[in-house]
């Protein structure tokens, strides 16, 4: 006697998609993204050098501290200050909570400040653009095919790609002045 048994039924699943590097990051897109941060976490971090920043920003809403670590676009030896950019957009947890309130510390490679940060106008994230597209065209070409940023070898697109991305300059702030009576 044969039966017939029906398929298994699938569970929905509201787990990250595997790749998903397009809009949101997937699962293998944090894994790897999550390497930088996981240096810095085991006291590695200046192995990358000045690649990658890591800074420390709280919570808008729970007001609990997070970590996040961004590829440095530029850094301004002069102003002591390293750009980094929202990859996916203005949307981002981190942008949104550095709008809400000041990061808490900011280290690259060996060296860590308590800092301040300012959101660049749209003229000088291009400037950043063009700058790191002319250092770094394998870089540039590696973001083009594996995020779906667009040709960013094209002014009109890098135009179109500030506009919605923010890019962040962290610098050490002042050393506060001792309270003198």
């Amino acid at each position: 006697m044969a039966t017939s048994a029906s398929p298994p039924r699938r569970r929905p699943t509201t787990a990250r998609p595997l790749l998903g590097l397009r809009r949101r990051p997937g699962r293998i897109a944090l894994a790897v993204f999550r390497l930088p941060l996981n240096a810095y976490a085991h006291d590695a971090g200046w192995l990358m050098g000045h690649t990658f920043l890591r800074f420390t920003h709280v919570g808008r809403r729970t007001g609990q501290p997070y970590d996040t670590v961004a590829m440095v676009l530029h850094i301004d030896r002069a102003a002591k200050e390293a750009v980094i950019c929202a990859g996916w957009g203005a949307d981002t947890d981190w942008v949104r909570n550095l709008r809400a309130g000041p990061a808490v510390n900011v280290r690259v490679g060996r060296a860590s400040f308590r800092p301040e940060h300012r959101f660049l106008s749209d003229e000088e994230a291009l400037d950043v653009v063009t700058q790191f597209r002319r250092e770094h065209p394998y870089r540039v070409r590696l973001f083009e095919t594996v995020l779906g940023w667009g040709n960013l070898r094209d002014d009109d697109v890098v135009r179109d790609f500030v506009r919605t991305h923010p890019f962040v300059g962290f610098r050490p702030a002042p050393a506060a002045s001792p309270d003198v009576r």
